[in-house]
């Protein structure tokens, strides 16, 4: 039922008549007086049965046989002489037990003067005849389409099933989709009430994205916000370099200002000189352990530095949980004050780091140079905090570079604050841009997000395409870049 029931005719018949048709052609052409070749063996008519039953099934390969053996039959009936060692003795005895039929006779393969033609005989003589001389090519016909319909059965089965089971996880998949926009949705919703709050919960993503968005001198107050929801700082101050780096000015306060005067002076403070000079955070334990005889309130001094490891601030912890200072906090105030120099640089330095989008006011493409600084951040981050983060390349590799405009305006309409847009040295439109400390499904739905924007627009949108590379995938930079550039070659 399988011939009849799932393959249409338009696909199966056709297929068998294709076959059958070029085995005719090619059989007439080199064998015209044995249709059928059943002198070769095994014959190349044993493909009609084994291909149509491979390929649709039992009753398929059946049907195949059953025109193999038809043409087998024709050709038969169609000879004059019958090809085969034996031909003569089998022959002779068939017809030597009817008298009442006429003899004959092939002799060394050549007819005998005024022999009656096959066609003249009874027909249950041909059919004894036909079955003696190719009973077994019929029976090996109809097994080989058998035995492939059931081979093909088997596999059909299997795919059958893992067909099922992927159309189910598809919708399962489509399903959670649904749900993660929901709760992206209602995520976004509620750190944002409580980033309004000054709450003590949110996500260290969403917080260092929203850093760009602090204006002038309230970035320091918003770092010391945001340390004091992440990591649980209750007293500290941000300080900045005056005086050639000899005087720290105070431009942060939260907490309690004891110990934590409005400026001091970089050689009165020896913890803070550590910290400058080995450009890393140094705490009270192991400032300790170097034997000196400052005795002072602070617990932490962490050197706020720019993409040039040069000192642009200086944070100073006199208070914390003592539950909550651990390696894992300290970890965690470093890595928020690298970010936060980084978006503090991004403001300072706008001038020589990024240059303006024409027609879209706020928005930056930052210099190579800058963003491959900003991705080793990213790749540090990923690599010591196990924090995700990925680069995502739009090309248009079938535009001239002279649309490099236009593509970096039809995509910086969509970027989001907090990302790192850049322009590579790649010979052809494009755009790189990092999305720090994000995740795997996060980088998918902004690719796919950016690509829908830009499909409106018939020119660009038609050959921009996206190349995702997840930097906790990578082991070196150098990685990143050729994952980054094999695309463009």
């Amino acid at each position: 039922m399988d011939f009849l029931n799932r393959l249409t005719p338009k696909h199966g018949w056709i297929d068998l008549t294709v076959i059958a048709g070029l085995l005719l052609v090619v059989n007439g052409f080199f064998a015209p007086r044995d249709l059928g070749w059943t002198h070769l063996h095994p014959t190349p008519w044993l493909l009609v049965p084994v291909l149509m039953g491979c390929r649709y099934g039992f009753a398929s390969g059946m049907a195949g046989a059953a025109v193999a053996v038809a043409v087998v039959a024709l050709g038969f009936f169609q000879q004059t002489e019958i090809h085969s060692p034996n031909s003569a003795a089998q022959t002779r005895s068939v017809l030597e037990q009817r008298a009442d039929q006429v003899a004959i006779v092939v002799l060394d393969g050549r007819a005998a003067q005024g022999r009656p033609s096959l066609q003249n005989q009874p027909v249950d003589v041909l059919l004894g005849v036909l079955l003696r001389h190719h009973g077994y090519l019929f029976a090996a016909l109809f097994a080989a389409g058998g035995i492939c319909g059931q081979i093909q059965r088997g596999f059909r089965a299997r795919e059958i099933l893992v067909t099922a089971q992927s159309d189910r996880a598809a919708d399962r998949l489509k399903k959670l989709d649904t749900d993660l926009f929901l709760l992206r949705e209602a995520k976004a919703e509620l750190e944002r009430l409580l980033a309004t709050r000054d709450a003590e919960l949110s996500t260290l993503d969403a917080e260092i994205r929203r850093l760009f968005d602090s204006e002038g001198d309230e970035l320091w107050q918003d770092i010391l916000l945001l340390l004091n929801r992440q990591a649980r700082v209750s007293d500290a101050a941000v300080y900045k370099l005056a005086d050639g780096g000899q005087t720290l000015v105070r431009t942060g306060l939260i907490g309690s200002a004891k110990s934590l005067d409005p400026r001091l002076k970089v050689k009165d403070v020896e913890m803070v000189g550590l910290a400058i000079k080995s450009k890393s955070a140094v705490t009270i334990p192991e400032f300790w352990e170097r034997a000196v005889g400052e005795q002072r309130d602070y617990l932490m001094v962490v050197p706020i530095l720019d993409s040039g490891d040069q000192p642009l601030a200086v944070l100073i912890v006199t208070g914390m949980p003592f539950i909550s200072l651990t390696k894992k906090s300290v970890y965690l105030i470093a890595l928020i004050c690298r970010w936060s120099a980084r978006v503090a640089e991004v403001e300072a330095q706008a001038q020589t780091t990024s240059r303006v989008i024409e027609g879209i006011e706020g928005q930056r493409v930052f210099t190579e140079q800058f963003f491959r600084q900003s991705v080793q951040l990213a790749f540090d981050s990923a690599r010591q905090h196990g924090l995700p983060s990925a680069v995502v390349l739009f090309t248009a590799a079938r535009l001239p570079k002279a649309k490099q405009a236009k593509l970096e305006a039809l995509i910086m309409a969509s970027i989001r604050g907090g990302d790192f847009p850049a322009e590579i040295s790649l010979p052809i439109p494009h755009l790189a841009v990092l999305l720090p400390l994000c995740g795997e499904r996060g980088v998918g739905i902004f690719a796919e997000r950016i690509l829908a924007a830009c499909r409106k627009d018939a020119e660009i949108g038609a050959h921009l395409q996206s190349h995702v590379v997840n930097l906790d995938t990578v082991t070196s930079l150098d990685q990143l870049w050729a994952d980054l550039t094999r695309h463009v070659a």
